[in-house]
């Protein structure tokens, strides 16, 4: 039984968990205030026809952004790079081909809290609850 303990304890310390996707768009906006990360969820989600969208808090002044609406790679490039707030983040991401966002703690910040569920959430939105969920004590 202490060994589990031990584990735990190591696994918990020494990775953050994320949800990857490469079906849809979701980002990662730092330095910035609250309201300025909903306007861009906002803006984005009407002008690309996304459905919906989480907002989420990562710690203290950066946040997440999921949409809803499954899109082809060249769409989610095409989105993400057309907002200046997420080019630095975007470049790492394209790399790896896929899009990922921190859902456990992480240094000792608090888990990321989901702000705001707006629109419909039967897609990506879903994938990303269930993954958040199944790590909820992480």
């Amino acid at each position: 039984m202490k060994q589990k303990a031990k584990q735990h304890q190591w696994v918990t310390s020494g990775y953050v968990i994320g949800f990857m996707t490469n079906k849809g768009v979701v980002l990662d906006l730092d330095n910035m205030k609250f309201k300025k990360a909903r306007w861009i969820a906002r803006t984005l989600c009407k002008q690309y026809k996304l459905e919906g969208y989480l907002l989420i808090r990562s710690s203290e002044k950066n946040y997440h952004v999921v949409f809803n609406r499954y899109l082809s790679w060249r769409t989610i490039t095409k989105i993400i790079f057309s907002q200046y707030e997420a080019l630095r983040w975007a470049v790492f991401q394209m790399q790896s081909g896929y899009l990922t966002l921190r859902i456990s703690k992480k240094n000792g910040e608090n888990k990321p809290k989901i702000l705001l569920k707006v629109g419909k959430t039967d897609k990506l939105i879903k994938d990303y609850l269930e993954t958040y969920e199944t790590f909820k004590d992480y």
